[in-house]
């Protein structure tokens, strides 16, 4: 083996431990969803600065392509309506808009059926509702929000 490569591995384990120990000093809440586009959980109450880890279920008959779901957690005052229309046309970033990447907190991948997936992410300082959303094709119009209120 090269040293790159030994360098590399070393660097992704660094990474690895890094990444699961954030984890585990979070406070983990965990959401379903499946094909009838709602979030199990639609309010989570955090305090200021809180790391939370939200891992997102989900189930369903359908295939990927056509029902997936993510959560998208939004910075206060960002207009939902329009974030949730420009990232139902970005298929190429994970239906996440390039143009509102600035008021997103934090984004879980996208899940089909039978998929988990994951964030941690710390929560904002400001107390008040930051708004969590669904961002595949028409998920949000269908009521597949959140809110996470910040005390």
């Amino acid at each position: 083996m090269g040293f790159r490569f030994l360098l590399a591995l070393a660097a992704a384990a660094v990474i690895t431990s890094v990444t699961a120990a954030a984890a585990s000093n979070a406070r983990t809440v965990a959401i379903g969803a499946g094909d009838d586009m709602k979030f199990s959980v639609s309010e989570i109450r955090a305090k200021r600065g809180e790391r939370l880890r939200l891992v997102l279920s989900s189930s369903g008959t359908m295939p990927k392509m056509v029902m997936a779901h993510n959560v998208v957690v939004l910075a206060q005052g960002t207009d939902v309506t329009a974030f949730a229309n420009a990232s139902a046309m970005a298929r190429a970033t994970a239906y996440v808009a390039p143009a509102f990447a600035a008021q997103v907190i934090a984004a879980t991948p996208l899940a089909g059926n039978g998929e988990t997936v994951e964030v941690t992410f710390d929560v904002p300082n400001a107390p008040g509702r930051y708004e969590y959303v669904c961002s595949f094709p028409g998920h949000f119009l269908a009521g597949m929000r959140g809110v996470i209120l910040v005390n």
